[in-house]
């Protein structure tokens, strides 16, 4: 049986995501780790992500990334 998600056991599918999509900012603008997770988390997606109603958490890593970069830089 798969246990129901909720926002006290969402977290547990996002540290992977945030660590590839903070690994490709990293390499697409030149940042350190650091600030491409502050920049990530200060981004709207960042922030919803770890909202279990957003259902943003089910979308892997690559789509995530493409959000944010819609987000940030409009395409």
């Amino acid at each position: 049986m798969i246990p129901e998600i909720t926002q006290e056991n969402v977290r547990i599918f996002i540290p992977y995501k945030v660590a590839k999509i903070c690994k490709e900012i990293c390499r697409q603008e030149y940042l350190t780790v650091e600030e491409a997770i502050l920049k990530f988390y200060k981004s709207k997606i960042g922030s919803l992500l770890g909202k279990e109603d957003t259902k943003l958490w089910h979308l892997g890593w690559v789509a995530l990334y493409d959000m944010y970069k819609e987000e940030v830089y409009g395409y």
